[in-house]
């Protein structure tokens, strides 16, 4: 028998579909590799956002070194 979800798993549950549905719509609109690009800047933009308010300025260092660690693999 399964449980009813607690609001919490309710609301990651949604969050997950709604990224999902925003990915496929990027690729959907802009093809697989530029769609997918666009949904990573998407994602970027929100979590720095969010970081930003918070002044989280660790994930913010975080997210500016994992973005330069990408740079590098794909231009070098």
């Amino acid at each position: 028998m399964n449980r009813p979800l607690l609001k919490s798993e309710l609301k990651a549950q949604r969050s997950r579909d709604y990224l999902i549905a925003q990915r496929t719509a990027f690729i959907e609109k802009h093809g697989e590799d530029l769609g997918a690009f666009y949904f990573l800047v998407m994602l970027v933009q929100t979590h720095g956002r969010k970081a930003l308010k918070r002044g989280d300025t660790a994930a913010l260092r975080s997210l500016a070194h994992d973005l330069h660690a990408l740079y590098l693999k794909h231009t070098a």
